[in-house]
């Protein structure tokens, strides 16, 4: 099949060989100023169709020309919200690992968070009542843990305390609990997670360090200056003993695309479409960044259900849910402060930092969001 490319190449050839075979006047009957400005609507016209057949956008500030670059935004998928406890299809099992596979991942988790093999009391392929992610739920009197049941990858496992013999003098100091920190993510984390996480949140679960008996930890993975939340690794632990309360692992990959859309062209886009959803809202403040988001159904919902998305009715009584890809791509985030005297109203949008498109949102300020994570008073990770 031909590429975009291939087929401009030979439009252009042809456009060539017609210019040097017949006489100019046949074929172009008019004035030398407006034989140029026929030839270029004559391109621009196919460019467009070609566009437009093949899902395509030109980006205009790329340095490299007549480079094309594929959309990745498509509509939201709508379905119902399911019963956790009805059973997948029979095509759904045939996507999951066994019941035994399950089993033997069930008993690594365990080995991983330095626990020995346990008796197995339930084990329940299901599907999560959001995400409609099929999961492998496996309890044991030492813990609960939750496999991802496409891959076995492990997305959780919960240790009650009863497993641990809690030591009287468990206090310690929020500089000693940063370095256990450090050194429980070196031992815990498997060669896929390798690479550098940064330390974005570190709080515990009493109101003194002397008090607390358990510690959590959020890492977030690093790509240069950029951190993304979508890889996670979170740890929960009791300490002096250094037992692990809690470990839960997100593993969503950034795709690590290009930047190819300036600042000033994401503000114009998301400005765009912003006068086509809020036509009486006057902006009052604008502020972008990039970041590392995973596309979402936010806009979507923002676009098309207006009222009912301002009034936060999704998620709740009509069983009904929207779902994107879980696709996680550097963005600008474009967040915009209304002009509104009754209330304050803040969206930001997420633009697509190589196609230009808007792949999902938020209705928060999410610099804001950022700044209060940081300026926490119980967190200690900075």
């Amino acid at each position: 099949m031909k590429t975009d490319e291939v087929y401009l190449q030979e439009i252009y050839k042809k456009q060539e060989q017609v210019m040097n075979t017949k006489k100019k006047d046949d074929f172009y009957p008019i004035k030398k100023k407006e034989k140029k400005w026929s030839f270029i609507k004559l391109v621009a016209t196919f460019v467009l169709t070609i566009g437009i057949t093949f899902g395509i956008v030109y980006a205009t500030n790329i340095n490299k020309k007549n480079e094309l670059v594929e959309k990745i935004w498509k509509e939201p998928k709508q379905y119902e919200l399911g019963n956790q406890k009805v059973p997948l299809t029979e095509e759904e099992k045939t996507k999951c690992i066994s019941e035994e596979e399950a089993r033997m991942e069930g008993d690594k988790a365990l080995e991983r968070i330095g626990l020995e093999k346990d008796e197995i009391l339930s084990i329940r392929l299901e599907k999560d009542y959001f995400s409609q992610k099929n999961e492998w739920h496996i309890g044991s009197n030492k813990a609960s843990i939750i496999l991802d049941a496409k891959t076995g990858e492990l997305k959780s496992v919960q240790v009650p305390t009863w497993n641990y013999c809690i030591p009287y003098h468990y206090g310690i100091t929020r500089q000693e609990a940063k370095k256990v920190a450090r050194e429980l993510l070196e031992k815990l984390r498997t060669e896929e997670e390798e690479g550098e996480y940064e330390l974005v949140k570190l709080t515990r679960n009493m109101e003194t360090d002397e008090a607390s008996y358990i510690w959590y930890a959020q890492f977030y993975k690093k790509y240069g200056e950029l951190s993304n939340p979508y890889e996670e690794i979170y740890i929960g632990w009791i300490p002096t003993i250094n037992g692990i309360y809690t470990l839960n692992i997100k593993k969503g990959k950034y795709e690590n695309n290009p930047e190819k859309i300036t600042k000033e062209k994401a503000i114009e886009i998301a400005k765009q479409k912003d006068q086509q959803i809020e036509p009486n809202q006057d902006i009052k403040k604008i502020e972008a960044e990039i970041r590392i988001e995973q596309m979402n159904e936010e806009i979507y919902l923002r676009e098309n259900f207006k009222e009912k998305y301002d009034r936060h009715e999704f998620n709740k009584f009509d069983g009904i849910q929207y779902q994107t890809e879980e696709r996680v791509r550097k963005v600008w985030c474009v967040a915009l402060e209304y002009d509104n005297m009754e209330k304050e109203e803040k969206y930001t949008y997420f633009v697509d930092c190589t196609t230009g498109e808007i792949i999902g949102g938020s209705r928060w300020n999410v610099f804001e969001n950022e700044k209060i994570m940081k300026e926490d008073p119980y967190n200690f990770a900075l």
